[in-house]
């Protein structure tokens, strides 16, 4: 293929009008130099149009690209389309290093800008490969009698419409904050699991309550943490190194179930006044034993995750504490948060 960089003789500017744009491309063919041409809205520029622009520009010498008129998006993506003029259209286009020069169609199709323009190559995108619409033959002949070609890039496709229902159904639902307690809720509470190196063959999962979250994390915008009071640590029991572990584990199990969650927090401390009245039941780890405590009901551990996600108490429409203990419930009342029973009936709750 031909280098045309230094064809800018052929235009003062990257937009041009389409009289002007059909005299550049018959000089530039009569140099055989490969004209590309690329079609359509291209509304609300994003990552699928510009990698679609380049891998086209890799099949041609000279890329233009036509964006179709306002009145013709509208008239087929229906009110509220075009996000942008054609004007800002082609002026975000012409900024592309891939593209050589930009029109605004004044046409309802492509056929008439095929036909107007005859580029060598007409480039469409991989989803149109094997599309047989009226529209779409109607160009595939239209290519034909000016003597090029239907070719298609290979890029996965991305669409303006996509992102726009994305925004729509995605970006409006309710932010939730849901805070899990882990034993007897995600799993059932045995006591102090990971006192034995067979814990794994111990866990039973919460498939009700694993079912519920996933509901809500399908239906609302979700940052999910487990919280969980790990006592056996200042027992003596296990330390912290298998509550990592048997969290990095549940984590793993869990995605596998399609369950999410974004961040673990776990205290394994007791408070002084708790072993004091307990001292002689367990061999405790006294670096463990503290005047004041992380665990539930306080909320720092929901605080330290939030620090851990960057994110805020004040971001989230609601909060939710999920659990089955009086520890969860308190968690819930004494910081204004919004309680489901783990052991009661989840689905019927209004959000």
């Amino acid at each position: 293929m031909l280098n045309v960089n230094n064809l800018t003789q052929y235009y003062n500017r990257k937009i041009v009008d389409i009289d002007k744009a059909a005299s550049i491309i018959t000089a530039l063919k009569s140099i055989d130099v490969v004209i590309g041409l690329c079609h359509g809205g291209f509304d609300l520029l994003h990552p699928g149009h510009i990698k679609h622009f380049e891998s086209a520009k890799q099949q041609c010498d000279f890329l233009v690209v036509s964006v179709t008129d306002d009145p013709f998006v509208s008239s087929r993506k229906g009110d509220g389309r075009p996000i942008f003029t054609a004007k800002l259209r082609a002026y975000m286009i012409a900024n592309l290093n891939s593209v050589m020069m930009v029109v605004i169609s004044p046409y309802k199709t492509g056929v008439e800008i095929i036909d107007k323009l005859q580029p060598t190559l007409y480039i469409k995108g991989p989803d149109f490969i094997n599309k047989a619409t009226p529209g779409i033959e109607a160009e595939r002949s239209a290519i034909q009698l000016v003597g090029g070609a239907m070719i298609y890039t290979r890029d996965e496709p991305l669409s303006t419409t996509s992102i726009i229902t994305y925004i729509q159904d995605e970006m409006t639902k309710k932010k939730l904050l849901l805070v899990c307690d882990r034993d007897g809720t995600l799993i059932d509470d045995i006591g102090n699991i990971g006192k034995t190196d067979n814990w794994k063959e111990l866990i039973k999962y919460r498939n009700d309550v694993i079912s519920f979250l996933i509901k809500l994390q399908t239906k609302y915008r979700t940052t999910t943490i487990v919280v969980s009071n790990q006592s056996g640590v200042a027992k003596g029991l296990f330390d912290e190194n298998r509550v990592k572990e048997i969290n990095k584990y549940l984590a793993e199990e869990l995605t596998k179930k399609g369950l999410r969650i974004d961040n673990w927090q776990y205290c394994p401390d007791i408070d002084k006044s708790h072993y004091e009245s307990h001292k002689d039941k367990y061999n405790y780890n006294m670096a463990y034993i503290k005047e004041h405590t992380k665990r539930k009901p306080s909320k720092e551990m929901i605080l330290d995750g939030l620090l851990e996600l960057n994110r805020k108490w004040v971001e989230y429409d609601k909060i939710i504490m999920i659990g089955d203990t009086k520890d969860d419930m308190d968690t819930a009342l004494h910081n204004y948060l919004y309680f489901v029973d783990a052991k009661g009936e989840l689905n019927n709750i209004d959000i």
